[in-house]
């Protein structure tokens, strides 16, 4: 929940709302998931780091919310690395031990 003094410093989550959004740009890119290959939204945070954004129903304060918690680095597992232009799979695949 936001306190006054956020709402009175136009903040979210710690940080400037002005922040997340010069911060993060949106983007689509095709994701390799576990059931196929499909067109995602996906959220790339400082020129760097992209990630799946699987919330692209929440709108307002919400989102801002969300969108902060990409920029703190909370949300690893959704984090993805684009192999060829444009085609993207997730940085931390949980893949079944093979047995010796």
């Amino acid at each position: 929940m936001r306190s006054p003094r956020d709402v009175l410093f136009g903040r979210v989550n710690g940080l400037t709302k002005h922040e997340i959004a010069k911060r993060t740009v949106p983007c689509f890119k095709t994701v390799i998931e576990p059931d196929g290959e499909r067109l995602a939204l996906c959220l790339l945070v400082d020129s760097g780091r992209l990630y799946r954004f699987p919330y692209e129903r929440s709108k307002g304060i919400g989102s801002l919310a969300i969108k902060a918690r990409f920029v703190k680095g909370e949300v690893e597992n959704l984090r993805l690395r684009e192999f060829q232009p444009g085609v993207c799979r997730y940085v931390n695949e949980k893949r079944e031990a093979v047995p010796v």
